[in-house]
């Protein structure tokens, strides 16, 4: 029996460039509660945003915010991981110094920007919808650094190799959309791992959707990972689950369908 499904956002409940959820969510997510199924939203985005795009739910849920840097659950922290300051820093200058690069540096309840780039503010504000703090030197934000993510305007795959030999030892290093890579101490599977041990749960007891690297491990975690089939060819070719939206997969499953 399922009794933890986890689901990242972008790519994955939020396709083709959408910023709200599609409101049929929110009746299976209530259906989820309703039989003792816990429902996790995965994302690299930050807590607010998150509760933002499913407020009608939100308490009947659980966020693992910034690939599971931050968990809430109800308004309350169940556990933060954040990348030790100096490392962050260190992180931060290679990232502003490498080609067009640019920073984009989370907090728990805002992210920070040094940014070049008016468009980029702009899409974060009005677009993504993030809380957003504008500052003139990052090491002047004195809260725990949650996440630290490079955003390359051409395309992050210039990027990702360099950041990867640089960093990968260190610091999770994994890409999360086509311009952008993520560096954290946490990812969404330890944060699975987690609520596993939290509630008790048994590895095939639990499912998740993803459509990304920064998916990777949470899918390996549970018991039934569904990639999503606008992922790249080589994550299809590791899981055997697909979805094309997440929507019908959890209706087929609350309906008997599935499992």
């Amino acid at each position: 029996m399922i009794k933890l499904i986890a689901s990242d956002l972008d790519g994955t409940l939020l396709q083709n460039g959408a910023q709200k959820l599609n409101p049929e969510v929110f009746p299976l997510i209530r259906e989820l509660r309703r039989k003792g199924i816990v429902f996790a939203a995965a994302s690299g985005r930050q807590y607010p945003n998150l509760r933002r795009l499913f407020s009608p739910v939100w308490q009947d849920m659980i966020f693992l915010a910034e690939n599971g840097a931050l968990m809430m659950q109800h308004g309350e922290v169940i556990a933060s991981y954040p990348v030790a300051r100096e490392t962050g820093l260190a992180i931060i200058r290679d990232i502003e110094t490498y080609g067009r690069c640019e920073v984009l540096l989370s907090g728990k309840h805002t992210s920070y920007l040094h940014t070049r780039s008016k468009d980029l503010a702009a899409a974060l504000l009005y677009d993504t919808r993030n809380a957003v703090t504008i500052v003139d030197d990052f090491a002047q934000v004195d809260e725990p650094f949650l996440k630290i993510s490079a955003f390359d305007p051409e395309g992050i795959e210039h990027a990702a190799a360099h950041f990867q030999e640089r960093w990968g030892g260190v610091v999770s290093a994994a890409v999360s959309g086509e311009e952008w890579m993520d560096f954290t101490v946490a990812n969404k599977g330890g944060a699975i791992r987690l609520l596993q041990q939290k509630f008790g749960f048994q590895k095939a007891e639990m499912m998740a959707f993803g459509d990304n690297y920064n998916d990777l491990q949470m899918l390996e975690a549970v018991g039934h990972g569904y990639i999503m089939e606008n992922a790249a060819e080589p994550l299809r070719e590791r899981f055997p689950l697909h979805a094309k939206r997440v929507e019908d997969t959890l209706a087929a499953f609350l309906e008997g369908r599935l499992l």
